[in-house]
């Protein structure tokens, strides 16, 4: 087990730990293949997707976590689970039992672009501090909400109260109800290969994520800001795709039209490691027909955990049986 002093080494920012430029063997060109990522009809379902082998390597539903400690480039952070619309508020008071009233809080949700600045949770330890230091400030979390696979219920998952805390090299989540119910601590600790560990206040540390290596994209339901007419900003609930953040990237390919893509012409394309660069803008929704339809001539070019690229586009959001909440979707190994 690590010692929790070397996993929360600060100050490196998350880009430093990828290079800019991965030298790929030479190879051959692969062939189209088609994939399907099965989210259900109310998109109630995550599904990790590994381009690499072509299949879901792994799915869970959305309610089945709340929290994801993050170690990345020597940061530790600590993520909502934004597709359940998740929310957190610090109350800067370490006085666990004390009653927080959600008015006086300034409540945020998680950014969808996978900045670890931009969290709810924020930083939870002492920046100043030559050792680990957790500020042990209590927290107010909205766990959000749950949806059955009907489609016909959003039901709010409550509140907990919950403080970090560093002991012994350990990990502490001190969690209970607003009103100092059911109180829980739970441990958190991380295995030689784990970069993520998911935490659930119902069952606790939970297998979610099927490892670093082990998958290229997660679609998902994610909360993001969404601009109207007025200009306004306001959180959303979509439903899109999301990078993994150990190591893959990814570019919107304004250049080229996708069957003209090769690998050639992936030195003429900006990539990001930015989470939501697929996103969820790769449809829309039709309202004369009431279905959601694929934009056409978006077509992505990305570059996975091993250097290799890949060109994809969307073809259809609908399964065989005409159930929405199934993305479709074509891409060649370049």
């Amino acid at each position: 087990m690590r010692k929790l002093a070397v996993i929360l080494m600060l100050i490196v920012t998350v880009s430093s730990c990828f290079e800019e430029d991965i030298m790929v063997p030479r190879h051959e060109q692969g062939d189209l293949l088609e994939g399907i990522a099965s989210q259900g009809s109310s998109y109630e379902r995550q599904v990790f997707y590994d381009l690499q082998t072509n299949r879901e390597v792994s799915s869970n539903l959305i309610s089945e976590w709340d929290l994801c400690f993050e170690k990345s480039g020597g940061l530790m952070s600590i993520r909502l689970n934004s597709s359940k619309f998740m929310w957190a508020g610090n109350s800067y008071d370490t006085a666990f039992l004390d009653i927080i009233d959600r008015a006086d809080l300034e409540m945020r949700f998680d950014r969808s672009d996978g900045d670890p600045d931009s969290t709810a949770i924020g930083t939870w330890f002492d920046p100043e501090s030559e050792t680990v230091s957790s500020l042990e400030h209590v927290y107010l979390v909205d766990r959000g909400i749950d949806i059955d696979s009907s489609n016909t219920s959003n039901s709010s998952m409550g509140f907990r109260k919950v403080q970090f805390r560093t002991e012994n090299n350990d990990f502490l989540v001190r969690h209970a109800n607003p009103d100092n119910t059911d109180e829980i601590t739970s441990s958190i600790s991380w295995d030689g290969g784990a970069d993520r560990v998911y935490y659930s206040f119902d069952n606790g540390i939970v297998e979610i994520e099927p490892g670093p290596t082990g998958w290229s994209l997660l679609f998902s339901r994610y909360t993001t800001m969404l601009f109207y007419n007025e200009g306004e900003p306001y959180p959303y609930l979509v439903t899109g795709v999301l990078l993994n953040p150990s190591g893959v990237s990814a570019t919107l390919d304004t250049i080229h039209d996708f069957p003209a893509i090769e690998l050639a012409d992936t030195v003429d394309l900006e990539f990001t490691f930015r989470s939501d660069v697929i996103g969820y803008e790769w449809k829309y929704y039709n309202f004369d027909d009431d279905v959601y339809t694929i934009e056409p001539g978006m077509a992505y070019v990305i570059r996975d955990r091993d250097g290799l690229y890949y060109k994809l586009r969307f073809i259809d959001f609908y399964n065989d049986t005409g159930e929405k909440g199934h993305p479709t979707f074509e891409y060649v190994r370049l």
